[in-house]
């Protein structure tokens, strides 16, 4: 054997350094769906309420994708958490948005307590998204909470803070 010849029927072989998952980006859109149009935060809350069956007992966080017209083009569950938070990575919830070419998203989570009353991390989360979307040219129209009492909610952009 040549060890200096590697066409040589037993030579070893070389080992790649390092291998790279590949990425796959889809979207579906449904043909001839009929539109959901939003035009304020009661139109989101009736659509969340549609997609939304465990408002109750656990918080989970949802994103509303947009088109220019303000037309509901898809709808993703980011999180489910436990009965007092859950997590809403941004990275995830533009990845989505942008995947499925949103013009602008509305962000919503529940408050399984019945409490309206934004937290801190709620306002920070907001001005964090929204600080991306603007970045993004995806802007946050709105942020919603919700609550298990029927049209009982809250809305960052109706109450003026949703900076």
């Amino acid at each position: 054997m040549n060890p200096h010849n590697p066409n040589t029927p037993d030579a070893p072989t070389a080992e790649p350094l390092f291998c790279l998952g590949e990425i796959t980006v889809q979207y579906n859109p449904v043909p001839n769906y009929n539109p959901y149009r939003i035009t304020g935060s009661r139109d989101t809350y009736d659509y969340l309420k549609r997609i939304w069956p465990e408002i109750a007992y656990r918080e989970s966080f949802f994103i509303l994708c947009l088109n220019r017209c303000n037309e509901v083009i898809g709808f993703y569950k980011v999180s489910t958490g436990g009965v007092s938070g859950t997590v809403a990575d941004p990275k995830i919830i533009f990845q989505v948005a942008l995947g499925c070419h949103a013009s602008s998203i509305i962000l919503a989570h529940n408050h399984p307590s019945g409490n309206l009353t934004p937290s801190q991390a709620d306002r920070d989360l907001t001005r964090k998204l929204r600080e991306a979307g603007k970045a993004l040219d995806c802007p946050v129209l709105d942020h919603i909470i919700m609550t298990p009492m029927p049209a009982h909610y809250f809305s960052f952009a109706d109450d003026g803070i949703l900076y």
